[in-house]
């Protein structure tokens, strides 16, 4: 994709998408050395890490950043790899097979949000002194914004900075919470607002005077990660450590957070493939009824749904990240408004990225639980794995913006794409009628013709309700949370089919597991598009407060006849389990 939701608006086969059948020999490189030094390094001592383990989280952190894992985002100036924000998401993913959510925690702040607003907003100063020691791990960074009265409401923050009287520093008062690595951290972004209006991003030493660092916060997950309340008064920060433009501190919080978003998206891909092989595993020894649990029906059928998640997952993902990563290509380092390019790049893909953030979230939280259930009695047991993977990822629908907060952010940023006419939905709405008609004669060699069928009846279906909601509330719709959380969830689903269904399609010559791929997409679109279906009534009662309207009555219903699709479920995930039993772990 070239613009952030423009999958609603191309057809199925108008673009490839990126996938993890295209990564290049030094990505797979990368994925190989993360992956064993995450089995190698941090599985045998999760436990450990569980017990808040300072020392050996850094030292951790520092062998990390003597491979290079560190390194990916930062520019080769710098003392970096400059890999891409794929490899990125390659290495987060890798990370979590340590099967440690406290240490990728650690990682991920310090390869992402304690990184990169360096990296897009810093200056050559900021740069040459901090991102080399960033990049070996050195010293520990963390992203401090959050305040006991600003949350999910990034821009209200009560932090405030004023110029000294000689006009060499700030003088910043105020209070962040709930700071990831905020009790080891060596680095402090943070954000303030200069003379109570101007917000502006600020580097912070933790050790000036006038920083008080809380005790560690007793959380129901993520044991071993470090989260603490920091204390600002008047602490003295030079002026050049002011980061980016004043004023401007909106675009770092934001542009950091969309990248934060699609990579816990990754995070969380490798935590959804550890439930899998663990629950493979115990399902394989665990011997119920004259046989091992693996081989019940109910037990194939959760492992089934968990494999199909995490492929939808792992698809959005890494188009996600490859999207981003061809804009950001474009834009010389040179370019003198090289800081703002950046957040309109980014922002470009804001509906993909929450999109990543909410439906990995979901899907881990879903994934861990069946995990759970596989495991019975002993999943609810402390000294089994699933009790803490369940508990640790119940925050992952909170932090990087709740997911409440991201399902209005992805109907937003539609509405305002709509409005500003950045994608053709106007066009695509008078020609509906006309490509519902001509849908039964396209596709008809193609081994998907039912799936793709049915996934551009969707986006015509959605194009009509937002359209529908946006003549009914104008931009109050924004204020309909309900409709908005729907029509964000029918996004959601149509971006997920989209990159899936584009993936299988232009994967299955060259695979050997045809028939198992052939069955993820058949069993995910008929699953998704009930759930379009059953939304799309739903949104269509909001919307029209007349029951007697019948016309959007008609043309749901009418839409509803190109999306049927008649397969067996049963069947179809009894093929994808052989191909995940035959691999003992996720397949693809």
């Amino acid at each position: 994709m070239d613009t952030g939701g423009e999958f609603l608006s191309l057809k199925i086969d108008h673009q490839p998408v990126f996938s993890p059948e295209a990564f290049s020999d030094v990505q797979r490189e990368f994925a190989q050395t993360a992956e064993e030094f995450a089995r190698h390094e941090i599985l045998p001592q999760k436990d450990k890490l569980e017990h808040l383990n300072k020392d050996l989280s850094l030292e951790l952190i520092k062998k990390c950043g003597n491979l290079g894992l560190l390194a990916v985002d930062v520019p080769e100036k710098y003392g970096g790899l400059d890999a891409g924000k794929v490899t990125s998401a390659i290495l987060v993913e890798k990370i979590s097979a340590g099967q440690s959510e406290s240490f990728t925690v650690t990682f991920s702040v310090q390869t992402g949000i304690g990184t990169l607003p360096l990296v897009f907003f810093g200056s050559e100063r900021q740069k040459s002194f901090y991102l080399p020691k960033i990049a070996t791990g050195e010293i520990l960074s963390c992203y401090a914004l959050t305040e006991p009265e600003a949350g999910s409401d990034a821009l209200s923050i009560r932090t405030h900075a004023r110029l000294s009287d000689d006009a060499k520093f700030y003088i910043i008062n105020g209070n962040k919470q709930f700071i990831s690595n905020g009790g080891w951290a060596d680095l402090l972004i943070t954000f303030a607002k200069i003379d109570g209006e101007k917000l502006t991003g600020f580097l912070i030493d933790p050790k000036s005077p006038g920083i008080t660092l809380h005790e560690e916060k007793n959380k129901l997950g993520l044991h071993g990660s470090s989260t603490s309340n920091i204390a600002l008064e008047d602490v003295k920060v030079p002026i050049e450590n002011m980061l980016g433009q004043i004023g401007r501190g909106a675009d770092i919080i934001f542009s950091s957070l969309n990248i934060g978003r699609y990579k816990l998206g990754a995070a969380v891909l490798g935590g959804c493939k550890n439930v899998i092989e663990q629950a493979i595993k115990y399902g394989t020894e665990r011997k119920q009824f004259g046989q091992s649990i693996i081989h019940h029906d109910a037990i194939q059928k959760k492992l089934a749904d968990m494999t199909i998640q995490t492929f939808a997952l792992e698809s959005i993902v890494y188009e996600t990240a490859y999207c981003i990563d061809k804009g950001l290509s474009l834009i010389p380092p040179d370019n003198p408004d090289y800081s703002r390019s950046v957040t309109q790049i980014i922002e470009n893909f804001v509906i993909e990225c929450s999109a990543c953030k909410i439906y990995g979230s979901e899907t881990f939280w879903k994934i861990a639980d069946e995990g759970l259930q596989i495991f019975g009695g002993y999943g609810f047991m402390e000294e089994f794995p699933m009790a803490r993977i369940l508990r640790d990822t119940r925050v992952d629908r909170i932090y990087e913006g709740t997911n409440e907060i991201n399902r209005q952010v992805i109907t937003g940023h539609l509405m305002k794409k709509i409005l500003l006419e950045e994608l053709p939905i106007r066009e695509k709405l008078k020609e509906a009628e006309s490509t519902l008609v001509n849908l039964k004669s396209e596709y008809k060699k193609d081994l998907l013709i039912s799936e793709k069928r049915a996934l551009e009846t969707a986006k015509i279906l959605l194009i009509y309700l937002f359209s529908q909601a946006l003549t009914r509330f104008g931009q109050d719709l924004l204020n309909e949370h309900q409709i908005g959380e729907l029509l964000s969830d029918l996004i959601m689903d149509i971006f997920i089919l989209h990159c899936s269904l584009s993936r299988i399609s232009q994967t299955l010559p060259a695979h050997e597991d045809k028939t198992s791929r052939l069955a993820i997409a058949r069993v995910l679109t008929i699953e998704k598009i009930e759930d379009i279906l059953r939304r799309s009534y739903i949104i269509r009662n909001g919307i029209f407060s007349n029951n007697d309207e019948k016309t959007s009555l008609h043309f749901i219903r009418k839409c509803e006849t190109y999306m049927h699709l008649p397969f067996n479920t049963f069947t179809l995930k009894r093929e994808i389990v052989r191909t995940v039993l035959k691999q003992k772990a996720y397949p693809f």
